[in-house]
């Protein structure tokens, strides 16, 4: 034995790697929405309609 008293609780672990994962989640959704927001053109601004001939 090791010597701990504690009882095991598989329910405090990875938690934390949960946490990270989650970040690292939105942190992509956030980036990629802001690439998205400064890279879309309108299918009617003059560009789009130029590419389409």
């Amino acid at each position: 034995m090791s010597g701990s008293t504690a009882p095991h609780n598989p329910n405090t672990l990875g938690w934390g790697f949960a946490a990270v994962i989650i970040v690292l989640a939105i942190v992509a959704n956030v980036t990629a929405y802001s690439i998205h927001k400064a890279t879309y053109q309108q299918p009617d601004q003059p560009a789009a309609a130029q590419a389409a001939h």
